[in-house]
C-alpha cells in the first residue's frame, strides 16, 4: 500500500502512515533518533498503564489489550497531540492491530473515493498514525497502535437516540422510533429485554448495509465502536468508527450484521 512506508530494526518493526512518515524525516534526521525518542516514550506508557487507561471496559477475560490516552508534544509527529493507544501484551487469539492498522488506512482512502461530499463530513475511520511491533522476548507490549483520541469518548450506545437527524439522512437511515414499528425486526426485540439497545445494534446495521451498498465492508460494525465527536466550532455532531477489523472470538457483530442487514431495506 502507497501510503504506507515500513521501517525495521533489531526486531522491531513500525509501519508508518506516509503523512507522519513525512512529518518524521521533516522532524528528525531520520528514523533511527525518532525510535530512540518513541522507545522513551513507551517506557512511559508501560510504567503508566494504569494512570492513562481510558479504556471503558474491563479485560475479564485477560486478553492483555490496553487502551491508553495521553497528549504528546514532544516528538512533534501528530497534526493533533490527543493519542489513543492500543497496546497488546500478544497473547494467544488476540486482535492483530496491524491488520487493524493496514484496514484502517484501506477504509479511509475508500471513504475518500466512495462517499459523498456530506457523508465524509459526517461519518470518519478514525484516524491511525502508525503501529508498532516488538519482537524482542522481554517486551511488555508486543505491539501498540497511534491513532487519534476522540475527546468526548462516547460510543453511539450510550446515547438516548441514536444517530441524529443530519446523519440519518445522509444515510437514510430511520430513527429508533421508525425502527420500533418495523414488523421485520419483530423477533429481534423480543429477545432482547433492552429494546433500546436492539434499537441502536438495528440501526447500526442499517450503517453497514448503506457502506456495503457503496462497496465499503465493515463486518466489526456495532454500536460500541462508532465514537460520537462533537465539533465545537460548528454544533455539528461526527461519527468515527473505531475497531475496524473483525473480531472472530467470538464473531457476534460480524454474525449479527450479515444475519440482519437483509431486513435493513
Amino acid at each position: 500500500m502507497s501510503s504506507i512506508k515500513t521501517w525495521s530494526q533489531e526486531q522491531v518493526t513500525i509501519d508508518f502512515h506516509q503523512d507522519i512518515y513525512e512529518n518524521i524525516r521533516n522532524q528528525y534526521q531520520d528514523v533511527n533518533d525518532f525510535s530512540k525518542d518513541l522507545k522513551r516514550l513507551i517506557a512511559i506508557l508501560i510504567k503508566n498503564k494504569e494512570l492513562y487507561n481510558i479504556n471503558p471496559y474491563s479485560d475479564g477475560v485477560k486478553k492483555g489489550i490496553h487502551i491508553l490516552g495521553k497528549d504528546e508534544f514532544e516528538l512533534g509527529i501528530f497534526p493533533n497531540p490527543e493519542l489513543a493507544i492500543k497496546c497488546s501484551q500478544g497473547k494467544l487469539f488476540t486482535e492483530n492491530l496491524r491488520k487493524q492498522f493496514y484496514r484502517t488506512v484501506e477504509l479511509a482512502e475508500d471513504f475518500e473515493t466512495k462517499l459523498t461530499d456530506q457523508q465524509r463530513k459526517l461519518l470518519q475511520i478514525c484516524p491511525v498514525y502508525f503501529h508498532v511491533q516488538d519482537a524482542k522476548p522481554n517486551s511488555f507490549f508486543k505491539q501498540l497502535l497511534f491513532m487519534r483520541r476522540v475527546s468526548q469518548g462516547i460510543n453511539l450506545g450510550q446515547t438516548n437516540t441514536g444517530f441524529d437527524t443530519e446523519f440519518r439522512q445522509a444515510f437514510d437511515i430511520p430513527s429508533l422510533e421508525e425502527i420500533r414499528h418495523k414488523h421485520q425486526f419483530n423477533l429481534h426485540r423480543k429477545v432482547d429485554k433492552d429494546k433500546k439497545r436492539q434499537l441502536l445494534k438495528i440501526q447500526t446495521t442499517y450503517l453497514f448495509r448503506r457502506l456495503l451498498d457503496k462497496g465499503i465492508k465493515i463486518c466489526s460494525l456495532n454500536q460500541k465502536n462508532v465514537l460520537v465527536d462533537k465539533i465545537l466550532d460548528t454544533g455539528q455532531t461526527r461519527y468515527v468508527i473505531i475497531d475496524s477489523t473483525e473480531d472472530l472470538f467470538p464473531p457476534l457483530s460480524p454474525m449479527y450484521n450479515i444475519l440482519t442487514h437483509q431486513l435493513c431495506k
